[in-house]
């Protein structure tokens, strides 16, 4: 039996150039697990017989039992990941030439994560350099006054991130499964639990950007239904009360993109008042409330969900 020491992880929904650009830079070795766990592509059937790159050895093809949940896609592939090391990747970006030599230099790493640089280009034009540089801006820093606390708890994506498997497994760390930010609340968690960290100022990823991507979709002004902003609100709760538990002593604020869509979204609307007002704003709040005031903030959001359907059924 062959020791695999990665696995990477790739959620994919209906983008299978793409997709297939993100595999053919994963080098084909006994020790490398690719697992693409597809969450409910309409053509999906018919991949298998239209590219012939998805058949190509050591990688696993699962799918998703519903739609509309890239962390719940995440969470399958982290179930039967087998490596050492777990790497997720969106499926619309990619790795550099020098993958290979990295993970080769990773092996000898003690620590539990080791975080990444990574490039950013337009994914329809991949020598034309993109904006999406916000945590490049970490790295800097980092050389400056060698202060680990912004990579373990601000650093709020999944990618850039080699994390030892056995440090999700121990803490039974999943992503949320929200369509929107899922890896929020995993980020934190491992930075917490982590023992040793590695800052690494080398590219690894490539992350692209695109119009339809589903990031675009959200700072582009995609509406949120309401369910996915209710499922959002309880799961920002959840995750400010594991940073409250644990005096992570940094300022994190769950909350704020939250907030800016349901500014966005909803912004004459008895759903906002409750949801905005009462518990996004105020979170500190929310602090001093028992798990038993939680449950019924899930109840108030879903008869604010049950008032707003009903006065758009009256227009």
């Amino acid at each position: 039996m062959n020791l695999i020491n990665f696995t990477i992880i790739i959620p994919h929904y209906n983008i299978p150039q793409l997709l297939i650009r993100c595999i053919n830079s994963i080098p084909i070795r006994p020790d490398i697990q690719v697992i693409v766990v597809d969450d409910c592509s309409p053509d999906a059937d018919s991949y298998f017989k239209q590219y012939p790159e998805f058949k190509r050895p050591y990688l696993e093809w699962y799918s998703t039992p519903m739609g509309g949940s890239a962390g719940r896609a995440r969470n399958i592939g982290l179930d039967k990941a087998k490596g050492k090391w777990i790497i997720c990747i969106d499926a619309d970006d990619f790795f550099v030439d020098n993958m290979e030599e990295i993970l080769d230099e990773a092996l000898s790493h003690t620590e539990d994560i080791l975080y990444y640089n990574y490039h950013s280009v337009f994914s329809d034009n991949i020598n034309k350099p993109a904006n999406r540089d916000y945590y490049q801006k970490f790295f800097i820093q980092y050389e400056q006054d060698h202060d680990e606390a912004p990579f373990r708890y601000n650093f709020e994506v999944i990618w850039c991130k080699i994390i030892r498997n056995d440090l999700l497994q121990n803490h039974h760390i999943r992503c949320d499964e929200t369509k929107y930010g899922n890896d929020f609340g995993l980020s934190i968690k491992i930075g917490y639990f982590a023992k040793d960290i590695a800052i690494i100022n080398k590219p690894l990823f490539i992350i692209t950007q695109r119009n339809d991507s589903l990031a675009a979709s959200y700072f582009t002004g995609k509406k949120m239904s309401l369910e996915e902003c209710r499922i959002r609100t309880v799961v920002a709760m959840k995750n400010q009360n594991f940073i409250d538990s644990k005096r992570i002593g940094i300022e994190i604020n769950t909350f704020k993109s939250l907030k800016t869509s349901i500014l966005r979204d909803y912004p004459f609307s008895f759903f906002k008042l409750v949801t905005l007002y009462l518990f996004i704003y105020p979170y500190a709040c929310y602090r001093m409330l028992s798990y038993w005031w939680y449950f019924k903030i899930n109840a108030v959001m879903k008869y604010s969900k049950m008032i707003f359907q009903n006065k758009l059924k009256t227009r």
